[in-house]
């Protein structure tokens, strides 16, 4: 990876489906790059419980406190624009491109798919998450893993 490509993407710890980090087969740490640190990031953000993190309080999400909620129009709209707003608090994404939709949500479950686009790609991008109400796991999935 060039200098201004990881000056403009990062890099980090690349985490598995379980959050915890990738080892490759000689022990080393695999790190993340180019625009999978872009996705790790905005997933990372929406996992995390707002104020989760001591050393960043305006880090995370509200996302946990939207689902324990009852299925009404209200509660799907500020769910989507719960999500809507903390992924285009990443930077590298253009502001306006995020749409998030809630698709199934029940007394167990609620899924939303958002989809966005970065400032350096064509192409949009999308992940769902997928939340079991009964035991608040969540899993969001990158639709199109690169």
């Amino acid at each position: 990876m060039n200098s201004s490509t990881s000056d403009f993407w990062g890099q980090d710890i690349a985490l598995n489906a379980q959050g915890q980090a990738k080892v490759a087969a000689n022990g080393e740490l695999v790190l993340t790059e180019g625009i999978d640190t872009g996705v790790q990031d905005i997933v990372l953000r929406i996992f995390t419980r707002l104020g989760g993190l001591f050393y960043d309080t305006e880090f995370g999400s509200l996302v946990h406190d939207w689902i324990a909620e009852d299925s009404t129009a209200a509660s799907r709209a500020a769910l989507e624009a719960e999500i809507i707003m903390r992924v285009e608090l990443d930077p590298r994404v253009v502001v306006g491109s995020v749409r998030c939709t809630v698709t199934h949500w029940d007394e167990t479950s609620v899924t939303a798919r958002v989809f966005w686009r970065f400032i350096t790609e064509d192409s949009p991008l999308n992940l769902v998450l997928q939340i079991n109400k009964k035991t608040m796991e969540m899993v969001i999935q990158d639709v199109q893993p690169r």
